[in-house]
């Protein structure tokens, strides 16, 4: 490879670096609040995060986000969800799950048709942790 190619090869790549760099940085600007808002706010429908815990312990978190379908005594001890992008998820849900409506505790009974819904669960484990946005928030478009 000549001398002017690899010049050329490393300033592409420069620009390729400097180019991803900059558009983190405009996400990450105002800093780790704003970054949640943009991937965790109105617009999730579903995510997938990984942690490293507890001496390298590692945890495959599932996020769903969606409308409630149907009232979890329907589903057998399930959440079924109508995401942002019209996917159906049925979400089992732990016995002992922590449920919050509007930042309150509740319960799984306390659940109906339509309300705004957030699922968080760990791998392929039931949800431990359910939110709801209060009833019938946010509504999908």
């Amino acid at each position: 490879m000549s001398k002017r190619l690899r010049w050329m090869a490393l300033g592409g790549l420069l620009t390729l670096v400097l180019m991803a760099g900059g558009a983190v940085a405009a996400i990450a600007a105002g800093g780790p609040r704003q970054l949640a808002d943009f991937f965790f706010g109105p617009h999730l429908a579903r995510a997938e995060v990984v942690l490293v815990m507890n001496g390298g312990q590692v945890h495959d978190f599932r996020i769903d986000r969606g409308r409630l379908n149907r009232a979890p005594a329907r589903t057998q001890g399930s959440l079924e969800l109508r995401e942002l992008d019209g996917t159906v998820q049925l979400i089992p849900v732990a016995p002992g799950a922590v449920v919050t409506i509007a930042g309150r505790p509740a319960s799984i009974g306390q659940l109906t048709r339509g309300m705004m819904v957030t699922a968080v669960r760990d791998g392929s484990a039931p949800a431990q942790q359910i939110l709801v946005e209060g009833p019938r928030t946010a509504r999908l478009r």
